[in-house]
């Protein structure tokens, strides 16, 4: 029998860690893969037809200046997609990028199965959306309990397969040692919102200081410290050590923030936006919390320091070790909600696929 073509895109450094997840387990089979992806991505032995540096753009008005740019990478991307004429195409995250790249193959050929993974957060803001991606999608998987029934309602094929990120990311019993984690984000612009104001929090302070990040954006970072002596580190398997080891993290909010709860590091969430794209999406989004740990636990474990509240001055007032202690206590309720009953994510995640391949 022929193997079964499957071409898989992730636009953002979240979405490359989900798919080097997934392409662990695809690479045990029998199938043909092309990629859209990061480091991760590409460290499982691919080539990506071009690095999702180049798209990795978040907010409203901050990306205005790349949008000729990310249609035309839209573009070569669905002609790849139908030049290779994969059995499967699956999307990971980026909604923006992704789904009008699903879009235009659904349009132009109808037999190609298209997964998407990881739902949009029609249940923070937009809900019609959902409704739309079940015109394009034949299945979508969900990383949360609560999501399939938002799309099943308009007969999308949704599963919850869980966070491949409780299959990495662990707590270690030992005792946290001395260093603090700086994780500003990997995007361009939340990396220079962000990091000096990290730097200003803990000048003071005794402990090292680690900042855990991707090798794309480690020149910028160098750039912004200047002359400060901070080591930076790439590595993936370090990183997952750190998390374990760090008294606790300033980290942007983001997919970082689950890996380092799993993981029990306590930690202060902060992000920043434009001031135009801060106030649109205060009026759209509908939710009470910003961070991942705090919307599935439906409750302030984490403190969120957004926008204007995001200071130097706020974030050493959250440094808190009772407080901290208070986080580790609640993360341990963080797993049963991430974890399907059945099987690991992964592995979960693969059936899904295969049995969409076999239909």
């Amino acid at each position: 029998m022929k193997p079964s073509k499957i071409y898989i895109i992730a636009g953002e450094a979240s979405g490359d860690f989900l798919g080097a997840a997934i392409l662990k387990k695809l690479k045990e089979l029998d199938f043909d893969i092309s990629i859209i992806g990061g480091e991760l991505m590409k460290a499982q032995g691919l080539k990506s037809l071009f690095d999702i540096s180049e798209i990795s753009v978040g907010g409203i008005v901050e990306i205005i200046p790349h949008i000729r740019k990310i249609k035309r990478l839209i573009k070569k991307s669905a002609q790849d997609i139908l030049l290779k004429n994969p059995d499967i195409l699956l999307t990971i995250d980026s909604p923006g990028f992704n789904f009008r790249i699903a879009k235009i193959v659904r349009k132009l050929n109808k037999e190609i199965k298209l997964i998407h993974f990881v739902a949009p957060s029609v249940w923070a803001w937009r809900e019609k959306r959902a409704k739309k991606i079940a015109k394009i999608y034949d299945m979508l998987l969900t990383l949360f309990d609560f999501e399939p029934p938002y799309f099943e309602k308009y007969g999308l094929n949704t599963i919850f397969v869980g966070h491949p990120a409780i299959e990495y990311f662990s707590p270690m019993p030992a005792e946290k040692e001395d260093f603090i984690l700086l994780m500003p984000g990997s995007r361009e612009q939340e990396i220079k919102a962000l990091l000096p104001i990290f730097l200003q929090s803990v000048e003071n302070r005794p402990e090292k200081i680690i900042i855990p990040t991707i090798p794309g954006v480690v020149e910028l970072i160098r750039t912004i410290l200047g002359n400060r002596q901070i080591e930076i580190e790439t590595s993936e398997d370090k990183k997952r050590e750190l998390y374990q080891k760090a008294k606790f993290a300033i980290v942007a909010s983001g997919t970082a923030v689950l890996q380092l709860a799993l993981s029990n590091c306590p930690m202060v969430v902060c992000y920043k936006l434009s001031s135009v794209t801060y106030n649109i999406l205060k009026y759209l989004v509908n939710t009470k919390y910003v961070s991942l740990v705090n919307i599935i636990l439906n409750k302030q474990s984490v403190p969120e320091l957004i926008q204007n509240n995001c200071t130097a001055e706020n974030i050493i007032l959250n440094i808190n070790p009772i407080h901290f202690s208070k986080q580790i206590s609640d993360f341990s309720e963080l797993k049963k909600r991430l974890m399907n009953k059945n099987d690991l994510p992964t592995s979960a995640i693969l059936k899904s696929i295969l049995t969409l391949s076999r239909s």
